[in-house]
């Protein structure tokens, strides 16, 4: 398949089968996001590769917010592999002004005296991370199985039921595997909507 026809096939999953997944696949999956560029090359990220069922079990419970799904998502567990996404603010690029103009650095090399909190202040962490994510998608759709990014979920929880240290984020889980259903596609805003020649418009 083709990266255009995976794009155009790729849908947000949310009913798997319990058949694994074979380990030549798993290596592709996995390159996929190995091979994914990220700013300045930092790679800020860690993926946790979850398979033992009571701790996807677990991580669903943790997916869910109020007033919406408080019992979380429970299909997440129905997928054989489940992937939890974590990224570090600190080894990422970032990007902030001061009076001299732009700065560009990794997080660690920020002086303490400029306010990480201010509207001008950028990580590109969240963006390495969705990229490598989203090779990944991909390639999974290639392959026949199917994927669906999830971010609703209680970071707090899932930090202390996988280990992940206090000073990592966690962003995206998402749950990785055959399906029996694969749905029509969801509407998509026409182009005019979205994109603009020359300047904002």
């Amino acid at each position: 398949m083709d990266v255009y026809s995976a794009i155009q096939k790729r849908r947000s999953i949310r009913s798997y089968k319990p058949d694994g997944i074979p380990d030549e696949i798993m290596e592709k999956l996995l390159e996929a996001i190995r091979l994914a560029p990220s700013g300045g090359n930092r790679q800020p990220y860690r993926f946790i590769i979850v398979r033992e069922q009571d701790t996807k079990e677990k991580i669903a419970a943790a997916c869910r917010w109020y007033p919406g799904r408080p019992q979380g998502q429970g299909f997440i567990a129905e997928a054989p592999v489940v992937i939890v996404a974590c990224g570090s603010v600190n080894n990422a690029v970032v990007r902030y002004y001061t009076d001299e103009g732009v700065t560009l650095t990794t997080g660690w090399d920020v002086p303490p005296e400029v306010d990480r909190n201010q509207a001008d202040y950028q990580s590109v962490m969240d963006i390495d991370l969705a990229i490598a994510l989203d090779h990944l998608t991909l390639v999974a759709t290639a392959e026949g199985l199917g994927t669906c990014w999830i971010a609703a979920l209680d970071e707090h929880e899932i930090k202390r039921l996988l280990s992940v240290p206090e000073d990592k984020k966690v962003l995206v889980v998402m749950p990785v595997g055959y399906t029996d259903s694969w749905p029509e596609p969801r509407p998509r805003k026409p182009l005019e909507k979205i994109i603009c020649y020359e300047k904002y418009s």
